[in-house]
């Protein structure tokens, strides 16, 4: 974007590692159900491998059958059951139910497996501007983003949408608008009752680990820090915020592609794999830790993947633009390491 500069050091300064492999197992280009895609805002994989996409605007859900390629339900906009307003992420119960955060509505759209509707929980607060989505093995609710009048990045809400606790620092800027659009950052919940959370800037991956079952609070959930980085990405701060002035009217625009942690996942043996997206530069970083935070392997690659989901055999769903239309094409990556 014109006139705001983003500065980070995963740059050409130096050659990044290539010892991670990130390949296009297929992509949704040469699919009918994905003309019209408009803004993917949440992808996802059921157990029995089908394909849940929600494009935010016009708002709706499609269910796709990937072997054959087909599209076998949808959901639309609307306030029935079943039906949706502005659907954006998505996450696998632990009873296998697909849920779907609204962001329209502020709640979460539960479904079976096979798309018939099981319930609508409504959050009692809203979170804007949502980076990660999660489901625990408890059934409760994690969302990542801010929340008006509450100073925290991390917010968990039990079964029927009341809000539990609140926890995680936000972003740092004098524009309170900035401070909220640049707060929170991807989730992952684990079988062990543990969260992953990367954030979106500056770098710093957690897992957060349920420490005291009986505390209130934040006390609830132990901090394990994996690795911070934050030389690597700089916080955008104020720079966010973008006025304009066209004609004698001020406009107020928001920058919202800076580089930042956009993914974060358990993978085999328990490292983790962290994705930093650049937007402007058109790429995106992958990075694999071990737990103790020991970069296990790295690469760049030349196109700015949008991690969302990690499927059970451990393929990442993921979106791309077109770089003609800038229309998002869905696809599926598979993570190796050479040799």
């Amino acid at each position: 974007m014109a006139g705001v500069a983003i500065t980070s050091s995963l740059s050409a300064q130096a050659p990044p590692r290539s010892d991670l492999i990130i390949t296009e197992v297929w992509s949704s280009e040469a699919h009918d159900w994905a003309d019209g895609l408009s803004m993917v805002e949440g992808l996802g994989e059921t157990l029995e491998g089908t394909l849940w996409v929600s494009d935010a605007f016009p708002g709706k859900i499609l269910i796709v059958d990937p072997a054959s390629g087909r599209m076998i339900g949808v959901r639309g906009q609307g306030e029935g059951p079943g039906e949706v307003d502005s659907p954006g992420m998505i996450a696998i119960t632990p009873k296998g139910h697909v849920a779907v955060y609204d962001l329209g509505r502020s709640s979460i759209e539960v479904f079976s497996s096979s798309g018939g509707f099981v319930r609508r929980v409504r959050l009692l607060v809203r979170v804007e501007w949502p980076k990660g989505f999660a489901v625990l093995p408890s059934g409760d609710f994690v969302i990542s983003g801010p929340v008006s009048g509450i100073n925290h990045a991390i917010h968990q809400f039990d079964q029927d949408g009341k809000l539990i606790r609140s926890w995680g620092g936000t972003a740092e800027a004098s524009d309170w608008q900035a401070a909220l659009i640049g707060t929170g950052g991807a989730l992952q919940a684990l079988h062990d009752g543990s969260l992953l959370y990367t954030q979106g800037t500056p770098h710093r991956v957690v897992r957060y680990v349920p420490a005291d079952k009986f505390a209130t609070g934040s006390g609830y959930w132990g901090e394990h820090v994996i690795v911070e980085m934050a030389e690597m990405l700089e916080a955008p701060g104020d720079a966010i915020i973008v006025d304009t002035v066209e004609d004698g009217v001020a406009y107020r625009g928001f920058y919202v592609t800076y580089p930042q942690s956009r993914g974060v996942f358990e993978m085999t043996g328990g490292s983790v794999l962290n994705v930093v997206v650049m937007y402007d530069e058109a790429r995106s970083v992958w990075q694999l830790f071990d737990d103790l935070g020991q970069l296990l392997a790295e690469t760049d690659v030349d196109q700015a993947y949008r991690p969302w989901f990690k499927c059970a055999n451990g393929d990442i769903l993921a979106t791309r633009l077109d770089p003609v239309t800038d229309v998002p094409v869905v696809v599926r990556l598979r993570v190796s390491r050479s040799g």
